[in-house]
Order: C-alpha cells, then structure tokens, then sequence
C-alpha cells in the first residue's frame, strides 16, 4: 500500500512539473569573484580562498522564494561556476543579493574528516544592495544564466605574511657595519701614515734650517781666513797720530 502511494506521488510531482514547463535545471553564475587560496600563521599553513562576507543570493517567483543560496567565490578561474535551480519555461524571477553582516572563517585547504560542512555558518543579518529580474525562456539556457552583482565588500581572506623568499636575513643587518668597521681602519692607518709623513716633513724642515746656519757660519768663518789667517797676508795697524810717533832721530 506504501509503494502505491508512492508511485502515486511521484507520478503527480511528474505531471506537475511537466504542466509547470520541466524540472528545475542548473543555471550558472556568472561572474562571481575569485578568491585565491591563501596562508596563515607563522607555519603558514594552506588555507581555502573566500569571500570575508559571502553573499547571500535569493530567487523570488512572484513574493515567494523558490531557492537560495550563499556564494563564498571562486577560488581559482578554472573552478566551475556555481549554479542554482531554475525551471525551463517562460517565467519572469526577482534576484536578491544580499551581503552577509558576519565573516566567514578561513577554512583549511584540505578537509579533514568530522569537519562542520561550510553549510553551518552563520550569515546573519543580511543587507540587500541589489535587486535584478529574471526572464527566462523555456528551452533558451541562456536566459536562465544569472549574473553577479558586485557587493560593497568584495574583499577577499588574503595572507598577511610576506612571501618566503622576502624574508630578511637575520645577519643581513650586520654585514654593513663589519663592513664598515673594516674600511675604518684603512682609513685609520692612513691617517696615522699621514701623521708620521707630516712629522717627517717637520723634521727635514728643521734639519734644512740647521744646515742653512751651518752654511752661514762656515761663510763667517771663511771670511775670517781671508782676512787674518795664515793663507792672506796682515793688515797693517793704522798709524798713530803726530805726538805719538815718538822721538825723531838726530843726525851725528
């Protein structure tokens, strides 16, 4: 009796989406961010990409809301786009995007098991900032394709750490000053050479003075040997005056 019943309601739900224009179909979203998978902590451990603020996206028929969905993005350009449920016929939808009050936490790029699904978070009070209409077309896919509305935080989860290779040397900082310490004494050694260099200067200056006297006094002494020594002959005395002559000689 059971496996009748059964039957029976799956040959109406049949019937009724035939009368309705088909099942439901996946319709893609296009557009939606990419957020690229990131690392966090000193380990730098891998994490999934993400949107901080998902979007929360509501498809209306009429006031009633025939599905809903909460988009995180794309975490790379080759993922598939995501997509919702829309039946093939002629019918007109309202799109709501809504961006979500709450951050979504990074996940770990490899899932472990007994992990929450991504379904258990929280989105909160979501603020509407756009709202779009649908026509859609029975047997035309491509009106049923929905596009991305860009949110006012498109702000992706994004590592805070600096590439590896960016990290500085914890010696690097050092070299420069034992650099300069060794051009230092260089620079010492030729300022005491200098110094010795300008002693010596002195000290030949000093010795040309003293040859320069010596020099002088050997011209005194020389002319000395001219005037009174053995080599020349002597000057005469001046003579004395008349009453110092002393007395005439007399004639016999």
């Amino acid at each position: 009796m059971n496996l009748r019943l059964g039957a029976r309601a799956l040959a109406l739900l049949f019937l009724s989406s035939v009368a309705c224009g088909g099942p439901p179909t996946p319709s893609p979203i296009e557009g939606e961010p990419i957020c690229p998978d990131f690392e966090i902590g000193a380990a730098r451990a891998p994490m999934r990409g993400s949107l901080r603020f998902p979007i929360a996206l509501t498809v209306r028929e009429g006031k009633e809301p025939i599905t809903r969905t909460t988009l995180t993005g794309r975490r790379s350009k080759d993922d598939p786009a995501n997509r919702i449920l829309l039946g093939d016929e002629d019918a007109e939808y309202e799109i709501e995007w809504a961006q979500c009050e709450n951050e979504r936490a990074p996940r770990a790029r490899k899932q472990v098991r007994g992990t929450k699904d991504a379904s258990e978070y929280e989105c909160g009070n979501a603020a509407v900032y756009k709202t779009d209409k649908l026509v859609t077309r029975k047997g035309d896919a491509a009106s049923r394709t929905v596009h991305f509305a860009a949110p006012p935080k498109p702000a992706c989860w994004e590592s805070e750490l600096p590439p590896a290779g960016a990290l500085p040397s914890p010696d690097a900082g050092a070299e420069p000053a034992a650099a300069d310490a060794g051009a230092a004494e260089p620079a010492a050694a030729d300022a005491g050479a200098g110094a010795a260099d300008a002693g010596a200067g002195a000290a030949d200056a000093g010795a040309a003075s003293a040859g320069a006297t010596g020099a002088a006094a050997a011209r005194v002494d020389a002319g000395a040997s001219r005037d009174g020594g053995a080599g020349g002959a002597a000057k005469p005395p001046p003579r004395a005056a008349g009453g110092d002559a002393g007395p005439l000689p007399q004639d016999n």
